[in-house]
């Protein structure tokens, strides 16, 4: 074979992978940015993206939202519509900050979407952690980066997602889903294996979700930017004339006690310097202390958010 065929070769060879890559990442779309519905929503759906493209999408329907991490995922937004008269939607994000809510906020806001009222969850972790790069799950919509569509979408054509398009087949030749992240719906999850293998044994389940890999009381050195970053949300939302019901989670106790309670309490006090009227469920013992509250050692249940959102709204 000589030189300039090898070179044509190995160029068709590339392009012709490079194309299927393309291909499966567009219709079995892993982290579901391409708006197919053909294939049952799986696990890595890209809710910073799936969750602001329905709210733009809609008409001026909700006027309330729902704010946080994962945890904050079982918060029913009609049981917070019912308590407060507003019409709410969970627009809580996987290991979602305080900053990505004012910014998915503020990209509402400039849309022209109406916000009078926000209850937002307070996790101590994104306090301390340093995020290591965006994960294709964590992308956040043009409208809130910046990015132009072209660029937003041609990443994920390329973006490495075998594992997750493979598992996201998997999931929906299932008999039942194991999780259903409803964006188009309420915008919360609901964790229908968990629930079915809680009930079903659970000696095993706690076993599974709850026993081992705990250290304790370790120093944490807080970040002084995610502080900052909490108070301009703070003062964005008081500038906006929005009702904000802020709160800091009923951890389960071995979670919270990997942390010293010296840094606990130097977390909370600057939270609480920032925002004085910030509920703290920390100290509800008898829901911390008691496991079966919990989905694992960092997600409680939806009964948990029920008795939250029935004090705090």
């Amino acid at each position: 074979m000589s030189n300039r065929a090898w070179n044509y070769w190995i160029a068709a060879t590339f392009l012709i992978g490079g194309m299927l890559v393309a291909a499966f990442n567009y219709f079995v779309d892993p982290y579901e940015v391409f708006g197919h519905s053909y294939l049952r929503s799986g696990y890595a759906v890209n809710e910073r993206y799936r969750k602001v493209e329905h709210l733009l999408r809609a008409d001026d329907h909700y006027d309330a939202y729902i704010l946080g991490s994962s945890v904050m995922g079982v918060f029913d937004p009609d049981t917070a519509s019912r308590l407060t008269g507003h019409s709410f939607y969970n627009l809580s994000f996987l290991a979602g900050t305080p900053n990505e809510a004012f910014d998915a906020l503020r990209a509402l806001k400039r849309e022209g979407k109406p916000i009078k009222e926000v209850l937002i969850g307070i996790d101590f972790f994104t306090f301390y952690e340093r995020p290591n790069g965006v994960a294709p799950w964590g992308r956040a919509h043009p409208a809130v980066s910046g990015e132009s569509q072209a660029a937003f979408f041609g990443y994920y054509l390329f973006a490495s997602g075998m594992m997750q398009g493979a598992t996201r087949v998997a999931h929906h030749f299932k008999e039942s889903p194991s999780i259903f992240f409803d964006v188009d719906g309420t915008g919360m999850y609901h964790l229908y294996g968990y629930d079915k293998d809680r009930v079903a044994d659970s000696a095993k389940y706690s076993q599974a979700h709850f026993q081992g890999g705990a250290w304790s009381g370790t120093e944490v050195r807080w970040i002084d930017e995610r502080f900052t970053e909490f108070e301009n949300l703070c003062r964005w939302l008081d500038a906006n004339n929005i009702e904000a019901k802020l709160f800091i989670h009923p951890y389960y106790q071995p979670t919270l006690e990997t942390i010293s309670e010296k840094s606990y309490l130097e977390f909370k006090s600057r939270v609480l310097k920032i925002r004085p009227d910030v509920v703290d469920f920390s100290v509800a013992r008898d829901i911390t202390q008691n496991q079966s509250w919990y989905y694992d050692k960092g997600h409680y249940r939806g009964v948990v958010a029920d008795m939250i959102m029935a004090n705090v709204l």
